[in-house]
């Protein structure tokens, strides 16, 4: 059975190299392809698609609400389709309502075209699936490891990936403007992202957020966000940043963050691990049980890719496991 591709581009030259480039591609057939938001709401009837690539710089992406209703209450998975640094804030605001992931688009078109190509299959063959068969969490009865976690919390430290921005929107919008303790992210983005991302976030959250510093003295009050392409570790009472070798193929990596987390906060320290594909997270989630921190874990109905919290959870060391639109509320229970 193929899988079938509705493709959203205001250009009509890119339209048709993404339809070659699809029909190149084992399994997959073209569903549509379509010029507007408006007029994929005319097409996006049954049979629906599998997966829709949307272009960042479609010209009515921001108004049509309606078809991100129908995107989300179809699950569809969307992937967002960068073609420049432009679009950086674009793609962003794709992310927090709904789309799945993105590609950045190559500048060279005949040059890395192919390498395009590659990664637009791996995020088909990812996402073009039935929830169950890309979540399925195998049947383990695995008791969380005991903690000596105590109150107060004197610092929340937070990992995600796939689906991660839309996610933290979610938890962090929730967090009351004083809490008396730091937030530290990490989510896995590239370079350049993660400083339109810690934007986005700051203006949605009522607490200050940041795209972290080296060097940076630890505040109150405010959310730190590893930027892209550094490891965010904590020493004393300052962020230092650094650019030593990646682990599971990411810069950052929660793994690091928690680790040193761990060690300077001990049984006051919360984590969480949000959506996102791989085990990145499960180390550092052990470090911080081993240090009698809590953990809390993302669900699987609400994470997009149910790995990194899966991971963390199937070791035993999640101690609550918990919908996505629940984090925020208690976090905010805990450290109130």
């Amino acid at each position: 059975m193929s899988i079938k591709i509705m493709v959203i581009d205001d250009s009509a030259f890119m339209r048709r190299i993404m339809s070659h480039t699809l029909q190149e591609i084992e399994g997959v057939e073209v569903h549509s392809l379509i010029s507007c938001g408006k007029e994929a709401i005319e097409k996006l009837k049954q049979p629906f698609p599998d997966l829709i690539t949307i272009d960042a710089q479609v010209p009515d992406l921001n108004e049509t609400s309606e078809l991100k209703k129908l995107i989300q209450d179809h699950t569809i998975p969307a992937v967002m389709i960068s073609s420049s640094d432009s679009k950086k804030e674009t793609t962003l605001k794709a992310l927090e309502m709904g789309a799945v992931d993105y590609l950045q688009r190559p500048q060279e078109l005949n040059r890395d075209w192919g390498i395009f190509q590659e990664r637009l299959e791996k995020k088909i063959q990812l996402f073009a699936k039935p929830k169950k068969q890309l979540n399925q969490l195998p049947n383990k009865n695995i008791r969380p490891k005991t903690s000596s976690f105590t109150l107060p919390v004197e610092a929340v430290v937070i990992g995600a990936s796939t689906g991660g921005p839309k996610a933290l929107i979610e938890v962090i919008k929730v967090l009351p403007p004083k809490i008396g303790i730091p937030v530290f992210i990490v989510q896995h983005m590239p370079k350049g992202f993660t400083t339109s991302f810690a934007n986005r976030l700051d203006s949605i959250a009522a607490l200050t957020v940041l795209e972290a510093e080296d060097g940076q003295k630890i505040q109150k009050d405010t959310v730190y966000l590893a930027p892209g392409g550094k490891h965010m570790v904590l020493e004393n009472d300052k962020i230092k940043l650094t650019e030593v070798d990646k682990i599971h193929g990411v810069r950052p990596a929660v793994d690091y963050l928690f680790e040193t987390a761990a060690l300077k906060y001990g049984h006051h320290l919360v984590g969480v691990v949000l959506t996102g594909m791989g085990n990145d997270g499960a180390k550092g989630s052990k470090a911080i049980k081993e240090n009698g921190g809590y953990m809390i874990t993302q669900n699987q109905e609400t994470s997009v890719i149910y790995g990194m919290p899966r991971n963390v959870e199937e070791k035993g060391y999640s101690d609550k496991v918990a919908s996505l639109y629940d984090i925020g509320d208690i976090l905010k229970n805990m450290i109130g």
